[in-house]
């Protein structure tokens, strides 16, 4: 009995030397997110001519850069003068454009690092000719670069798989011959916790939002963005969204605006909300916001990207909306959008000028809502509180159509509130 005790203690002691064994080695897998991994990506050599040829039409060729993206995504020039958009193909980074997620701009820095050091760039489409990818806008490829003529190409999209920065997204059949290759280094990250695989911080990516005014962005935009990593805050602030554009490709950018009710200066910044089928497109002019997002530099403008919206339920990292019709426009020559709502009106006519109230001009006027494209809606009163300045000597008079943008600090309540007679511009 003593013999069986003993030979079980022997048996515990080694299983917990073992494990203690299992726990340091997985300790030591660890990746050091700061290391460059290279050596399975060396191992895929470019074979494929290609000399004078295009990459449109003979699935390969040489380009160089015309614009970056993000860590998937690349725009070229290519030797025939035409323009391209590649999408890496088994690749697909965090995003860092329209949404902003961990490991996104550290994913979209080494891509930008890795080219901007490249003597040379060939491009490899998966078919022949080149074809599109589902959003008929991108060509999908393998991008092959080289610092210097006298060393290998290196695979970027399987670089950036060795590098944690993806998983491995590449189809296992016999079209895509290179799909061995980033399985291996899909492991080989995975097996080291590297990147994405990771549970520890991305130094360059902090989920926690700081508040700001965006006059304070303005003001102090080192402290919201550091142009040496092109990396900048997460944030969130209150505004009102004042127009709308939407772009050749689909894409809404909001032009966000801060009043300062004592001064009534204002201040702006774009807030991009990516294509339609992102529930932040569906946010509407005039209303009243808060915002959280992640500042962004955009080919020199910056940008609010990365906003989140539910219109029915809202959770602490979403926008919300704080006030319907915030912010009233009338106008009738505006080109209609979807996401005007009972803020959008036709041009005021004038019923009643009062100025007996020192320092202020009181309009009183109908316009009609408009409805929808082809529609208006029934007269409505206003009232207007213009705040005038030494000087000011309105010409109106009743009868006269007018157009302006104005403040509804009460909801639905008709009174509006403009700072300057110079705000205001007869038709």
């Amino acid at each position: 009995m003593k013999l069986i005790k003993k030979l079980l203690a022997l048996v515990l002691v080694s299983s917990l030397a073992l494990g203690l064994m299992a726990c340091d080695n997985k300790t030591e897998s660890v990746a050091d997110n700061t290391e460059h991994y290279d050596s399975i990506t060396k191992t895929l050599l470019l074979s494929k001519s290609y000399e004078g040829k295009d990459f449109l039409y003979d699935g390969i060729g040489k380009a160089r850069v015309d614009a970056y993206t993000d860590g998937d995504t690349t725009r070229f020039t290519l030797e025939s003068g035409d323009t391209v958009i590649v999408r890496y193909y088994s690749v697909d980074t965090p995003e860092s454009t329209g949404d902003v997620e961990k490991w996104g701009k550290a994913a979209s820095k080494f891509t930008q690092t890795q080219l901007k050091g490249a003597s040379e760039i060939v491009l490899e489409a998966t078919s022949t000719p080149a074809s599109h990818d589902s959003y008929g806008t991108r060509y999908l490829g393998y991008v092959w670069y080289r610092e210097s003529s006298d060393v290998a190409f290196k695979c970027l999209n399987l670089e950036l798989v060795e590098n944690g920065y993806s998983e491995n997204k590449g189809v296992d059949t016999s079209a895509f011959p290179y799909n061995e290759y980033f399985k291996k280094a899909h492991s080989f990250a995975k097996s080291i916790q590297l990147r994405v695989h990771s549970l520890l911080d991305d130094p360059l990516y902090d989920p926690n939002p700081v508040e700001m005014t965006i006059k304070d962005f303005w003001d102090n935009t080192d402290a919201y963005y550091n142009s040496d990593s092109d990396v900048g805050s997460k944030v969130v602030f209150t505004a009102y969204f004042e127009s709308l554009d939407v772009s050749s490709s689909g894409t809404y950018t909001f032009r966000a605006v801060e009043l300062d009710k004592e001064t009534g200066e204002t201040n702006a910044i774009n807030v991009y909300a990516a294509y339609s089928s992102n529930p932040a497109s569906k946010m509407k002019l005039g209303h009243l916001y808060k915002i959280i997002g992640t500042i962004q530099n955009y080919n020199g403008s910056f940008q609010v990207s990365g906003i989140t919206y539910r219109e029915v339920m809202s959770g602490d990292d979403d926008c919300k909306l704080i006030q319907r019709n915030y912010y009233l426009t009338f106008n009738s020559s505006l080109t209609w959008k979807e996401n005007f709502t009972r803020n959008v009106y036709t041009d005021l006519t004038i019923t009643n000028l009062d100025s007996s109230e020192a320092g202020k001009l009181i309009i009183t006027g109908t316009a009609q809502l408009r409805v929808d494209i082809n529609e208006v809606g029934e007269k409505e009163t206003f009232t207007i509180t213009v705040q005038l300045k030494e000087g000011d000597t309105p010409s109106f008079k009743v009868g006269d159509k007018i157009r302006f943008g104005a403040y509804q600090f009460i909801v639905d309540s008709g009174e509006l509130y403009v700072y300057s007679l110079s705000k205001i511009n007869e038709r």
